[in-house]
């Protein structure tokens, strides 16, 4: 067999550059194609991080690691329970009423497509399509758009609530066998580049950990704002909107939008004046002004210092790409890779380019 070499280092560039974007293209593919194995790693190491500080200071008080793992998941899912039980009355009514609910909103988006037919209508009469005489016409129509975008990335319902069953376990086992993992981690990297792992692990940690209880404690604070508001317009089910509004309007940009929608929903089946829906609008924008501009700086820091290029076009491609679920973990995800990126010497240009001047 031949001896190929390619002497011209131009040529070897192009070979390069080819060979990296052949690469990025299957790792996207792999990520997709197993998207709900992915996202359950992810919330799991996330949660991992989030529950290490509280299975550390069990362990000062000689309280050996496995027990303390199991007490902290133990007590997340404790929390995730009664958070459920004490919501689940509404959600059982909110289900109920749902279809009544979403009436009006159907019919407003019925007489949107309605405008939009008449105005296709009249562009079909000025530029008339070609079409052989005597074929039927057939239409087809997508169903429920919005639940296959909110809901892509894990698969089947069945094998979605599968998956996530497994959260817990593995969090556990992350926690568990933290020490052996990180260990045979660092071992994966040569010894003259370990330190630097070592550094780029402890970053992305501390990262995970400010965003993810920072924004929990700015949704609560949000819904104790919104919450007895809502309530004292008599809005049906505030005790659901509120948290609910809270958590949407966290989302980067679009948060505004999302927040008022479950709550707006609500109002448009309940009342029949303009006073309530100018209240709704004008709690959730100022809650969400205050939690952009004075909540998250002081409770989630500055950790996460992405600037808003690099936030939107990372919506975007994980949005692309999982969903709603990619647009809940995107900015976490791209915060991690930054903080990568500004610990490799070859990649720090690349998070320079992606914080904050």
């Amino acid at each position: 067999m031949p001896d190929v070499r390619i002497e011209n280092p131009a040529v070897w560039r192009g070979v390069s550059i080819s060979l990296r974007i052949i690469a990025a293209a299957i790792v996207i593919a792999c990520i997709n194609y197993a998207s709900s194995l992915v996202i359950t790693l992810i919330c799991s190491i996330f949660i991992a991080f989030v529950l290490e500080p509280g299975v550390r200071l069990l362990e000062r008080v000689r309280v050996p690691r496995w027990l303390g793992s199991l007490a902290m998941v133990v007590l997340a899912l404790t929390l995730v329970y009664l958070v459920i039980y004490g919501l689940y009355n509404q959600l059982i009514a909110f289900a109920r009423d749902f279809p009544t609910y979403a009436e009006p909103l159907k019919r407003m988006v019925g007489s949107f497509e309605r405008l939009v037919g008449k105005i296709q209508q009249s562009t079909s009469t000025i530029m008339p399509a070609t079409q052989e005489p005597g074929l039927p016409t057939i239409r087809l129509q997508q169903e429920s758009p919005w639940a296959h975008y909110l809901l892509r990335g894990i698969g089947s319902v069945y094998s979605f609530a599968v998956t996530v069953m497994f959260i817990p376990f593995l969090v556990f086992f992350m926690l568990t066998a933290k020490n052996q993992i990180w260990a045979s981690s660092l071992n994966l990297f040569p010894r003259e580049h370990r330190y630097h792992a070592e550094e780029v692990i402890h970053s992305i940690g501390h990262m995970v950990r400010e965003y993810v209880l920072g924004n929990i404690l700015v949704a609560l604070i949000s819904a104790a704002i919104m919450t007895p508001i809502f309530s004292l317009i008599h809005l049906r089910y505030a005790l659901l909107m509120g948290p609910l509004a809270a958590l949407l309007s966290l989302i980067p940009y679009i948060g505004v939008a999302l927040g008022l929608f479950p709550p707006l929903m609500i109002a448009l089946g309940e009342y029949g004046s303009i006073s309530p829906f100018v209240v709704i609008g004008v709690t959730v924008m100022v809650v969400h002004f205050l939690a952009i501009n004075v909540f998250t700086p002081k409770l989630v820091g500055h950790r996460v210092k992405l600037n808003a290029l690099t936030v939107t076009i990372s919506m975007m491609f994980w949005a692309w790409l999982w969903g709603g679920f990619g647009l809940v973990l995107a900015v976490p995800i791209t915060a991690a890779i930054k903080a990568i990126c500004d610990n490799v010497e070859r990649l720090k240009p690349w998070g320079a380019w992606m914080g904050e001047r």
